[in-house]
């Protein structure tokens, strides 16, 4: 059976959650930012864990919720947890692509039998390096080297249930 990563556009949050419920429910991670997430939701609120199982009840198996600076989240299994961003090697060049590098990266790892918490320690460290360079791809690490930045991170980059 395929795994479904939804990460929604500003096309598909426009469509609204009912046009889309069937994709919602084929979701096995669900990859959103804040401000996504209350939009997708029609809410005003920055409280996390609001956001989360409100996104994970319109299906999704796991939900990652990115917060910029303040790192990200990922709720599943009744549990929330948090990442902080892996620290930057040098003053960010542009943000383009640090969202994608992200969700792409934690799908990469799933797909080669991480497990959703070790996923969720790859995803910061290709959105770090995304982001020193112009554009959204020119800056993505092979694996190798995201395996090298994880072996040697600083003691603080951890998940964290919260």
């Amino acid at each position: 059976e395929t795994k479904l990563a939804f990460q929604p556009g500003t096309f598909q949050i426009k469509l609204g959650t009912e046009k889309l419920k069937e994709i919602y429910a084929r979701t096995e991670i669900f990859f959103c930012n804040v401000e996504e997430a209350e939009i997708i939701l029609k809410i005003k609120s920055k409280d996390i864990s609001v956001l989360a199982k409100g996104i994970m009840a319109l299906g999704p198996k796991m939900v990652s919720i990115s917060d910029g600076p303040n790192g990200a989240y990922l709720y599943f299994n009744s549990e929330l947890w948090h990442i902080p961003i892996y620290p930057d090697i040098a003053t960010p060049f542009e943000r383009t692509g640090a969202g994608d590098a992200f969700a792409s990266t934690f799908t990469a790892a799933l797909a080669l039998d991480k497990s959703p918490l070790e996923a969720f320690s790859w995803g910061p460290i290709n959105s770090m390096s995304v982001v020193q360079e112009i554009g959204a791809q020119k800056g993505l690490l092979t694996r190798p080297k995201l395996e090298e930045y994880l072996k040697n991170a600083p003691e603080k980059y951890k998940a964290r249930k919260i």
